[in-house]
């Protein structure tokens, strides 16, 4: 069996895209990483006191899923900072029940509104299964985002909501560690995407994949596409020029993500659990990452959680031994946990022509 190398610092191993090493085992991604800055929850709380008693009902609003970080967000802003929150949720047909769980009782502990909406009955799960099935027809890793073009359009109605609110002010909780760098060298992340000066890239790149693999022409909702390019993140020039009069921001872009802060809190205040179906606390919210990180892993060998505690490393969050036992439990994704997702999306593995090899480890 090959055995991976990997950085003597961090944990990516050499089938991670763009990767090199000098001479002492060190690679590029930690001799190129910028170390993280936060602005300070002073500023934060400037920020909230412009909204803070504003509004007719609520102060800010929040997405939640039921995952760690937007339970931490919720948690801090009603009772660290004493904010109306109005919560909003989409009932993604991939949600895990153990976070639906950890939703309902953060908004009963905590006494918030939320907003639960969702696309028309079928839609989601119907074009993820188209998407997924021309995928696997030629699987290609810079294409793998395209499984999850129907969630990249959730923000014009998540804006939508606030307008109908009267409210200002979204607070997000995403991790600022988790966009993976690896992504940049195909069609990028969702907060980078979007931009003007990606766009020959973008275009020769996906020009490729359609000749590649046509099956995308014809399979996918291109509408689904297009509007996820246009506004798959907050930031995207579409979404700024539609909504001019929100402002986004993020809570870890002022106070330091902490995971062991972040999970102490959840598990004690919220009665926060991880699923039960997989090891890591991350992401399990959405069970078709399952399948995102299991092909990412199988395409290109290594996925976005070593890209994760590869920077956790060089935040000195943990250390590179116990990133490694953590990874040993926590990438490995079990072929019944696949099998039950695809199943929700009426397919089963023989419908996707995946190599045999991927199942051999």
């Amino acid at each position: 069996m090959y055995e991976k190398k990997r950085c003597v610092k961090c944990i990516l191993p050499d089938s991670t895209p763009g990767i090199t090493f000098d001479q002492n085992g060190i690679c590029n991604y930690c001799k190129q990483y910028e170390s993280m800055k936060v602005k300070g929850e002073e500023e934060f709380l400037k920020i909230l006191d412009q909204y803070r008693n504003k509004g007719m009902q609520y102060d800010c609003m929040i997405g939640v899923s039921g995952g760690r970080d937007s339970s931490y967000l919720i948690w801090k802003l009603v009772r660290d900072y004493k904010m109306r929150v109005l919560a909003v949720h989409y009932n993604n047909p991939f949600n895990s029940n153990q976070a639906k769980m950890n939703l309902e009782n953060a908004l009963k502990i905590l006494n918030v509104d939320c907003v639960k909406w969702e696309f028309k009955p079928g839609y989601h799960l119907n074009e993820s299964s188209k998407a997924l099935n021309a995928w696997s027809h030629n699987p290609s890793p810079s294409m793998l985002p395209i499984i999850c073009a129907v969630c990249k359009n959730w923000w014009p109605g998540f804006f939508k909501i606030a307008r109908e609110n009267n409210i200002s002010l979204i607070v997000i909780g995403s991790n600022p560690l988790e966009s993976a760098n690896f992504k940049d060298n195909s069609f990028g992340s969702a907060r980078n995407y979007h931009k003007l000066s990606r766009l020959p890239k973008t275009l020769a790149k996906g020009a490729g994949e359609l000749i590649s693999n046509p099956r995308y022409l014809y399979q996918c909702s291109w509408k689904a596409v297009i509007k996820g390019f246009l506004m798959a993140s907050h930031s995207s020039p579409y979404l700024k020029a539609v909504y001019k009069n929100m402002n986004v921001v993020r809570l870890f872009d002022y106070i330091e993500w902490n995971e062991g802060e972040v999970m102490t809190t959840i598990q004690d205040n919220l009665d926060w659990k991880k699923s039960p179906e997989h090891a890591s606390p991350w992401r399990f919210d959405c069970r078709m990452d399952h399948i995102k990180k299991f092909l990412y892993q199988k395409t290109i060998g290594v996925s976005e959680l070593e890209d994760l505690f590869s920077k956790m490393i060089r935040e000195t969050m943990i250390t590179r031994e116990d990133a490694l036992l953590r990874l040993e439990d926590e990438n490995k994704i079990p072929i019944h946990l696949i099998e039950n997702v695809l199943v929700t999306m009426d397919l089963k593995l023989s419908d996707l022509n995946w190599p045999q090899e991927w199942f051999n480890d």
